[in-house]
């Protein structure tokens, strides 16, 4: 696949779709059993995003319009992991949810031929506490960190054509306000909506979410739970040649698989 020198377009579509799955990472599972008596239930919970883009970015001073399905991110994936846990009693729960993807393009330059290599790298961490305020509601705070790793070498041509080595790396931090609505609907089933707002200037200038969701209980230990996502995120930092922009609206199906203990 040839990669564009200097716009290199597809490239950075490919790292707007990992970095946004790693800001999607606020899950829907709840430790919904947790004994009376005060004591703990567990939640570990794999799950996958297919995530829609549509926004603007901009990396390195290099504007690109998004608008781009799932097929390009995994085309472009050498390793990816999602992960929820959650602890919780009948009035409180702390939640982490982590996310690492690894990203790489090779190829040639359109006009010139030369070898051209990017990579990727993502993670994003987000922990969460909530204070149950019903029996099907709750409220609570958390933060979410991401840390973004990119790489692109060109090799070189002629004496004209000097080879290029650039990376970067940039990581901010988002203050969140979080709720989650779960209720019942049958004796195997449950609906639920979990929703946040962040970032307030001190990392994005604004974030937000909102998952609506279905659980399906089989066994004590197994749920399967699946849902559509939606969040818009407005984050700007530098200018000039080091201006990095996301103006992005994400939105798409997720499944997940929970074990409770």
């Amino acid at each position: 696949m040839p990669i564009s020198v200097p716009s290199f377009g597809g490239l950075i579509r490919s790292v707007s779709c990992a970095t946004l799955l790693g800001l999607v990472i606020a899950h829907g599972a709840s430790a919904q059993d947790a004994p009376p008596d005060g004591g703990w239930a567990f939640v570990v919970a794999p799950y996958l995003l297919f995530p829609h883009m549509d926004g603007s970015v901009a990396v390195q001073g290099i504007p690109v319009e998004v608008d781009v399905g799932p097929g390009e991110i995994f085309d472009n994936l050498d390793f990816g992991a999602m992960l929820y846990l959650e602890m919780a009693n009948q009035d409180w729960s702390v939640s982490l949810d982590g996310l690492y993807m690894n990203l790489g393009e090779q190829g040639q330059t359109p006009i010139t031929g030369r070898t051209a290599e990017a990579d990727m790298k993502q993670l994003a961490i987000e922990a969460t506490g909530m204070r149950r305020v019903a029996a099907w509601a709750e409220v609570g705070l958390g933060g979410r960190l991401n840390s973004l790793e990119g790489g692109l070498v060109v090799a070189p041509g002629d004496i004209a054509l000097p080879g290029i080595d650039v990376s970067d790396t940039k990581t901010w931090i988002d203050p969140l306000i979080a709720v989650r609505f779960t209720a019942p609907v049958a004796s195997k089933w449950r609906f639920g909506v979990r929703g946040d707002i962040g970032g307030f200037g001190i990392g994005s200038e604004f974030a937000w979410q909102v998952f609506p969701f279905v659980g399906y209980r089989f066994g004590s230990l197994f749920e399967l739970e699946a849902g559509y996502r939606a969040l818009g995120m407005d984050y700007e930092t530098g200018s000039g040649s080091d201006l990095f922009v996301y103006d992005i609206v994400t939105f798409g199906p997720q499944i997940g698989l929970a074990f409770h203990f």
